[in-house]
């Protein structure tokens, strides 16, 4: 086609770039949704859009960041179903053992019984039995005095068999239906308590009272179940998200710290005897240590039985302690002591909070008078002001003191805790024990011991450590995560929180060794007679606090996998209903 002419070729390629530039512009339009691709042709609206964009932008990056907590919340509850399987299918287990008697579940146990077999007070003169190593003499003449049983006037077996209880006056020691029973162990079917006798011929001892191969079983089921469901937990707990352990209080190592491949192995380590599970929270969790720096050179001491001593060298300012408060007017004001409550209470509020339940703690200093000593803390009050602690010792009624400075509270190893002997080459000592108190200097550390590993003492020792060893090895950091601009969640679950403490050591008293107490007497060995039902009790009772709380109150924070698992639940609940929203805000 031609054009006449210049102008009007001019005119018909503007309106070729025109069609161009517009067909361009809806085919920008079609693809990308927006009206323009320069914020200066929207004119006013320009600052409308960037503003919008910048918040799309925003909340784009929270949903990114708010699909990791989802999945960190996600992986946190499975968790907790995982562990509250684990523990109903070991509590249904334990249940189980209830059914038969928890007093009866040693194979070495007696059930004590002895039969007088004559009405004839003639027939037991001068006839002796001994029992846990002292001798009673039977008199019928009116003989009386020291381990004397005094027959003279009785007419019959039962009154003689009562007489006789009365005078060898164990409380466990019963006449009934025409019995004496005592309920007592045996060794390999021998009595503990009634070593020998020539009464023989007219008093018999009952057979021993065994534990049924059925309930042995149960017995040994229930420690493989709980040492199995210690293993479990732990891997659960040690669950790692994006290169952050969920449970593991921000820090990047594994929280749970289970070494044992086997139950033999975990009960060589806890063999129920010298060294024991923790049987509180602090002892449990405690991270106590010491060194050179802090007792100078150390002796070992055996101190009877099964009981070591480990001496700090006190001449050269060598002790267990760590200083914890420096009491003056600033942190704790004035201190009143209370014998009748066992209280030590401050004016200041906080002073005592960093102190806990099972807390070994020695105070010293001249203005401490008669309660320089060592102390264990049974609790403290919310407002940290005020310290109660147990009936091992009791404080003298002082105050309110007025302490500048010379009044020191210091921690050490809480009672119970397992210490690690490890490293000490030249020492023939067992790798652990268990701290059983302090000396009131707190130079002296009290501890259960296999007296075969620990028969010999040493001095100058430098190059060395004692520490207490805790399932925990997390830290206690709990970090907040912005969910939207105005909404935050927060990851506060740890390992170390009271559900799992109490979980561990419910499960490690019932998987330690020795869970029925064998000792022999005979050796001058001391037994507990209801160790099986008082462990296993506990452990029902911690397991259960640990699970639903039991009713607890308690202020403390995530005491039960119920209180755990509701707080997962209102954060997911929270989280969810934030990315709803911003869902609707991006793409709509």
């Amino acid at each position: 086609m031609r054009v006449p002419t210049y102008a009007n070729y001019m005119s018909m390629a503007s309106a070729i770039r025109q069609n161009k530039n517009n067909v361009d512009q809806y085919s920008y339009q079609s693809v990308s949704g927006l009206k323009h691709q320069n914020y200066s042709e929207y004119g006013m609206q320009a600052y409308n859009i960037v503003s919008m964009e910048s918040t799309l932008k925003v909340t784009n990056t929270f949903m990114e960041n708010n699909e990791l907590a989802n999945i960190s919340l996600n992986t946190a509850t499975l968790s907790l179903q995982t562990i509250t399987e684990a523990l109903t299918t070991l509590k249904s287990t334990l249940t189980d053992c209830y059914s038969f008697d928890l007093t009866k579940v040693s194979p070495d146990e007696t059930g004590g019984e002895l039969t007088f077999l004559s009405d004839a007070t003639s027939d037991y003169n001068d006839k002796t039995i001994t029992i846990k190593g002292t001798t009673y003499t039977f008199k019928n003449d009116g003989t009386t005095g020291a381990n004397i049983i005094d027959i003279s006037a009785t007419t019959s077996a039962e009154e003689i068999m009562q007489k006789f209880v009365d005078t060898v006056g164990y409380s466990e020691m019963t006449y009934q239906n025409g019995k004496v029973s005592f309920p007592f162990y045996t060794v390999d079917g021998v009595s503990t308590l009634l070593t020998s006798t020539n009464a023989s011929s007219v008093v018999k001892m009952g057979e021993a009272h065994t534990m049924s191969p059925e309930n042995a079983l149960a017995l040994e089921n229930l420690q493989k179940l709980a040492f199995s469901t210690m293993s479990l937990i732990a891997d659960t707990l040690n669950t790692n998200v994006a290169g952050k352990y969920i449970f593991g209080g921000g820090s990047s190592t594994a929280p749970v710290s289970f070494k044992y491949s086997s139950l033999t192995e975990f009960q060589n380590y806890y063999d129920g005897k010298s060294t024991i599970y923790p049987s509180n929270a602090s002892a449990t969790l405690s991270r106590f240590a010491v060194d050179y720096s802090k007792t100078k050179d150390i002796t070992f001491v055996q101190n009877g039985d099964n009981q070591g001593i480990i001496k700090a060298d006190a001449a050269n300012g060598g002790s267990f302690l760590e200083e914890a408060v420096v009491m003056n007017a600033t942190n704790v004001g004035t201190i009143t002591f209370n014998s009748t409550d066992n209280t030590m209470k401050a004016k200041q509020y906080g002073a005592f909070a960093s102190l806990h339940e099972g807390d070994t703690i020695v105070i010293n200093g001249t203005s401490a008078g008669g309660n320089a000593r060592a102390f264990v803390v049974e609790s403290v009050s919310a407002d940290g002001r005020t310290v109660t602690f147990d009936n091992s010792a009791v404080v003298v009624d002082a105050g309110p003191v007025v302490p500048a400075n010379d009044i020191v509270l210091n921690k050490t190893f809480p009672v119970g805790s397992v210490i690690n002997l490890e490293g000490f080459n030249d020492v023939n000592l067992a790798p652990t024990a268990t701290v059983t108190g302090i000396s009131d200097d707190g130079t002296q550390l009290y501890v259960n011991v296999d007296t075969s590993r620990f028969s010999g003492s040493s001095v100058g020792i430098s190059k060395w450590s004692i520490a207490a060893e805790t399932y925990y090895l997390g830290g206690g950091l709990e970090y907040n995560q912005r969910i939207s601009e105005s909404q935050t969640i927060s990851f506060d679950v740890k390992a170390s929180d009271p559900a799992f403490e109490k979980i561990f050591r419910a499960l490690g008293q019932i998987a330690q060794g020795n869970i029925v107490d064998t000792a022999n007497c005979l050796k001058g060995e001391s037994f507990d007679v209801n160790k099986t039902e008082r462990l296993l009790t506990e452990a029902m009772a911690l397991l259960t606090s640990a699970t639903s709380g039991d009713g607890d109150v308690s202020q403390v924070q995530n005491y039960s996998i119920y209180s755990i698992t509701a707080k997962l639940n209102a954060d997911y609940t929270i989280l969810n209903k934030v990315t709803e929203n911003q869902k609707l805000a991006v793409y709509n």
